[in-house]
């Protein structure tokens, strides 16, 4: 039997995500969880009733720093604690000064719900504030993550056609399960695992890759370079750092902080941007040997979708694939890890989904598209781990366009919500 452990940090994670999520109820009355509808206006609070830290955690930019050491027993990479400790004192709606601006911590599910069901029509989002500066520095083109408005929306709909839906993701089963196959035979060779999230790393690697490029990267391999994984794991470091500094100097000065994000990036931009023109190249050749039919149907690939997509012009599709590839690795190896815990945690559970596989899949030793659509249980599971501990070191943050009334508070339009 295989031997499991996470990263220190990880089984942190969860388990305070757990604690937090015992503490929430399913269901609040509708004046509790603040429709507008229907609700007295004389009941409603206003935006400074809203719990949490008072005194010096007010003051701007200065006020976050009083979250952390020497202050607390906090540093920055326990931000995930400090927000626990908010809910277990202030309950679950809190407000809290990060920087210049106010940010609204939900830890409800009903509340939640709430801030999800509400429209948003211009795609306006909390910046972030290093890779911002970075692409305004560097003269790198903005990726998904740091584009705002139209912008965003005109590279997330193509983008979204071609891999985010569930009907086209499942024609990339038969390249994922060759690079999950290869993942179990290598855990078996090995015994025992002593860190697990790096091997998930490794694997999603491998799986993202072949999305993004089409290509094995060979990170599986026992012997293998992981240069790809460490530049991902700094990259997402020195961002959290970077979100808790009460004082962005990297704004006005190329900081020790921003030069090592900033060698991050172009390290990750430089192995994409080679892969993007190796798989072109291929394309190419495949085109003038009269080849690309048959290869396009065997496999899909998602570059030569992109290319073949007017509104695509070479600039964006660097950024569409660039912005999957750095974010499916660090969030799918967080994901997968969490349900699995989450899985050993609840045996129960555990078998009822090793039954539901079984029969599923019976005698077949090949995963298709259709064994998976018939896993309702299994994508339940996903689901649920993934609302007791989200998979991104922020939980889900949606920025208010309108003004909306919550858990009986009035919150005004341009403020950041996020979910836990």
């Amino acid at each position: 039997m295989w031997s499991l452990r996470l990263c220190n940090r990880g089984i942190r994670d969860l388990l305070l995500r757990m604690t937090t999520a015992s503490h929430r109820s399913s269901t609040t009355d509708a004046a509790q969880m603040g429709e507008i509808s229907g609700q007295d206006s004389t009941e409603i609070k206003p935006f400074s009733q809203i719990p949490g830290p008072k005194g010096l955690y007010n003051i701007p930019f200065l006020g976050t720093a009083f979250h952390f050491k020497p202050f607390t027993k906090y540093v920055p990479d326990d931000l995930l604690n400090v927000l626990s400790d908010a809910r277990d004192k202030y309950g679950d709606i809190v407000k809290m000064r990060m920087g210049k601006d106010y940010i609204v911590y939900v830890y409800h599910p009903d509340y939640a719900k709430t801030v999800f069901q509400f429209p948003y029509k211009e795609h306006l989002r909390i910046g972030l504030d290093l890779s911002e500066t970075f692409h305004d520095r560097s003269g790198v083109p903005r990726d998904l993550g740091t584009l705002q408005g139209d912008a965003w929306a005109a590279l997330r709909k193509p983008s979204q056609e071609k891999m985010l839906r569930p009907a086209v993701v499942a024609n990339y089963v038969p390249l994922i399960e060759r690079v999950t196959n290869d993942f179990v035979e290598e855990l078996r060779k090995k015994g025992s695992v002593d860190d697990l999230l790096k091997e998930l790393m490794n694997y999603t690697t491998e799986s993202v890759a072949m999305l993004c490029f089409n290509r094995r990267l060979g990170y599986l391999e026992s012997n293998s370079d992981t240069e790809i994984v460490n530049l991902i794991t700094k990259f997402f470091i020195d961002f959290q750092t970077s979100i808790t500094m009460p004082f962005k100097t990297y704004k006005l000065f190329r900081t020790k902080l921003y030069k090592r994000f900033e060698k991050t990036y172009l390290d990750i931009y430089r192995i994409g941007k080679k892969e993007i023109s190796a798989q072109r190249k291929m394309l190419e050749k495949l085109q003038k040997e009269g080849d690309l039919d048959q290869y396009l149907q065997d496999e899909p690939n998602f570059i030569y979708s992109l290319l073949n997509d007017t509104r695509m012009t070479d600039e964006k599709i660097n950024s569409v694939i660039m912005s999957l590839f750095i974010a499916g690795i660090d969030s799918t190896a967080n994901t997968i890890a969490f349900v699995l815990i989450n899985l050993a945690l609840n045996p129960e559970k555990q078998d009822r989904l090793y039954q539901e596989i079984k029969e599923t899949m019976g005698d077949e030793n090949t995963l298709t598209k259709e064994h998976l659509a018939e896993m309702s249980y299994l994508k339940a599971c996903v689901k649920e781990s993934q609302r007791l501990v989200f998979p991104l070191m922020l939980g889900a943050i949606r920025y208010l366009e309108e003004d909306i009334v919550l858990a009986g508070y009035h919150i005004p339009k341009n403020v950041s919500i996020i979910l836990y």
